[in-house]
């Protein structure tokens, strides 16, 4: 009798298992490039502890899936550990409405949850004008405490008014950039539901943090996380040195232009002090290498 009743749980749970499949089959990802679009620097919110897995926004798309669904990312505790007693107080989106379509928003913040958001913290509606390709910033009513010890999740919810509510761009490799989640469905990385990924463009403001004695707003260091390259803007640098946690120069060079470029994926995961040398002066930037 056993055996049977074993038998029969195995056979009910593969064929669950195979319509999941099948209903996994026909989610399809629409994009579409937001035609004559282009982000410039002057667009983006004000250099600070501004986070985004973004850093090359010259091309932004807009996502669907032909229904309504959830989208966003992940910041993982060994990013957040370094911010403990801080809080996350603002938002920066990418306006991708419909032309002069206004719409609503919600933002969702979770802490905890590996794979699917943990534990509602922060839920506010914020509403967009149709002002496409805006970056426009909202402050959250109540500041999300970071204790350092859990994931983050940062999401976002249309319910359906428009088309392609999502705003994006090419996938920059880290799966904590393109989350997705679908009612009925769950959470999944963006990548294993299409050959063509994208990471979602969005930022998050942490307040409190000790910038060690940081005074230009002129120079701008992203994406931040990152899990490869990162853009050093500042006008007439002349010198770089990115030093470790433990204050050993990683990296040490003359530079000459207003925008660097540096490879962080030589080094290893973890928070890496930036030292620019302008013309004007020396600022220090924080930068969080993921992999």
């Amino acid at each position: 009798m056993k055996k049977n009743v074993c038998f029969f749980l195995m056979c009910f749970f593969a064929i669950i298992g195979m319509a999941q499949a099948q209903n996994r089959g026909e989610i399809q990802l629409k994009a579409t490039e937001m035609n004559n679009v282009t982000i410039s620097q002057d667009q983006l919110p004000a250099v600070g502890s501004w986070f985004s897995y973004v850093g090359d926004y010259s091309s932004p798309s807009i996502i669907g899936i032909g229904m309504p669904f959830n989208w966003g990312y992940m910041l993982p505790d060994a990013l957040m550990k370094e911010y403990s007693g801080c809080s996350i107080t603002e938002f920066a989106f990418l306006d991708a409405g419909e032309e002069q379509f206004a719409t609503s928003y919600t933002v969702n913040i979770y802490v905890g949850g590996d794979t699917a958001p943990g534990t509602l913290v922060s839920s506010q509606e914020f509403e967009i004008t149709g002002t496409v390709g805006d970056v426009v910033t909202f402050r959250l009513d109540t500041p999300v405490e970071i204790d350092g010890r859990q994931n983050i999740w940062l999401t976002f919810f249309n319910d359906g008014s428009i088309q392609y509510p999502a705003p994006a761009v090419a996938d920059v490799g880290n799966p904590n950039s393109r989350w997705i989640g679908i009612d009925g469905y769950g959470w999944v990385d963006m990548a294993s539901l299409s050959s063509e990924a994208y990471s979602w463009l969005a930022w998050v403001y942490v307040d409190g943090y000790d910038w060690m004695g940081e005074s230009s707003e002129s120079v701008s260091v992203y994406p931040n996380p990152t899990t490869g390259n990162v853009n050093i803007v500042a006008l007439g640098t002349n010198h770089i040195t990115v030093l470790n946690a433990l204050g050993q120069v990683v990296y040490d060079a003359n530079a000459d232009g207003n925008m660097t470029t540096l490879d962080m994926s030589q080094f290893q995961a973890g928070v890496y002090m930036v030292r620019v040398a302008t013309e004007n002066g020396e600022s220090v930037k924080r930068i969080s290498v993921v992999k």
